[in-house]
């Protein structure tokens, strides 16, 4: 599976204050696609979006460990 920012469903989560963070949702993703995904992390010089993605991989290959 091939992650990118325009494929990836994402999750708002609403906290006191009306503070709204969006993080990606890998549910549907195994554990497997994730860890072939984060062995490439992005270039220095990629989008935010692009890092941001390979990080909350990261972090869900993390979660679920």
């Amino acid at each position: 599976m091939i992650f990118t920012t325009k494929n990836t469903p994402t999750k708002t989560h609403t906290f006191a204050g009306g503070i709204k963070i969006t993080s990606f949702d890998f549910s549907g993703a195994t554990l497997a696609d994730l860890r072939a995904f984060t062995k490439n992390p992005p270039a220095q010089n990629a989008d935010q979006k692009q890092h941001l993605l390979w990080h909350d991989a990261m972090m869900e290959i993390q979660r679920r460990g």
